[in-house]
């Protein structure tokens, strides 16, 4: 049975991602598309929640743990036999996953607090890198940081019944191959236009989720990882 603690987590949680799916047609990319948009925040949230125990997991490893299981709902790979399995239903505590390990020996407490601050801690460094890579493909994609024009081929209205001046430069239609030419280079632009509004969707979505679930994860709520850590610091600040 949840507690109070865990109600408020998750409404926070599906409160924030109901928030970013609302707000998510400001993205060129969607196209006010809402289906869409449910559908990315879907897609992020799964492997946000994998960086997660794949951080919880990997700090058990490096810590001399045998991993049991890591779980992203709806999935638990099983370590001892190798297998994916269906688990639908997540225990009360857990936002999305978690990761069961053990210590045959030498286990201890300053362990199991690193463990559990691992989980955050990759969430929170995933948002960096992506906040890098991002600006790294804004920059490269669209250096100029301008936009294509609308009508590339827009050429200025003549008047032919004005007396021809002696000074005035004859006007040169462009060629049919000259056409084709900055007909592909505007084609070649707005797609670089369209990945870099996907990457501009995605990436910020990326960022505001893996803040929010690193941060909701440290709230000290049972079973949670900041609960974890607040006990190990109890356990070595009595000692």
């Amino acid at each position: 049975m949840s507690s109070l603690g865990d109600r408020i987590v998750y409404a926070l949680w599906y409160l924030a991602s109901a928030a970013l799916w609302v707000t998510a047609s400001k993205y060129e990319a969607f196209g006010d598309n809402w289906l869409i948009a449910f559908a990315a925040i879907a897609a992020l949230q799964f492997v946000i929640i994998v960086i997660h125990e794949l951080g919880h997991a990997l700090a058990a490893w490096r810590s001399g743990a045998r991993v049991d299981a890591i779980c992203a709902v709806p999935f638990v790979w099983d370590t001892s036999r190798r297998a994916v399995r269906f688990e639908p239903e997540l225990p009360a505590h857990d936002i999305g996953g978690y990761v069961s390990y053990t210590f045959e020996a030498g286990g201890s407490t300053r362990k199991d607090m690193a463990i559990a601050a691992a989980g955050p801690l990759s969430n929170f460094a995933s948002a960096a890198v992506v906040a890098g890579l991002a600006a790294l493909l804004s920059a490269s994609v669209l250096p100029s940081g301008e936009r294509a024009d609308p009508d590339p081929l827009q050429i200025s209205a003549v008047d032919t019944d004005a007396p021809p001046r002696a000074t005035r430069p004859a006007i040169r239609l462009p060629s049919e191959a000259e056409i084709e030419a900055m007909l592909e280079t505007d084609r070649a632009r707005r797609r670089r236009e369209a990945l870099a509004d996907w990457g501009e969707a995605l990436s910020e979505l990326f960022i505001a989720l893996s803040v929010i679930l690193g941060l909701l994860n440290l709230v000290p709520h049972r079973g949670s990882d900041g609960a974890a850590i607040l006990a190990g610091w109890r356990v070595l600040r009595g000692r």
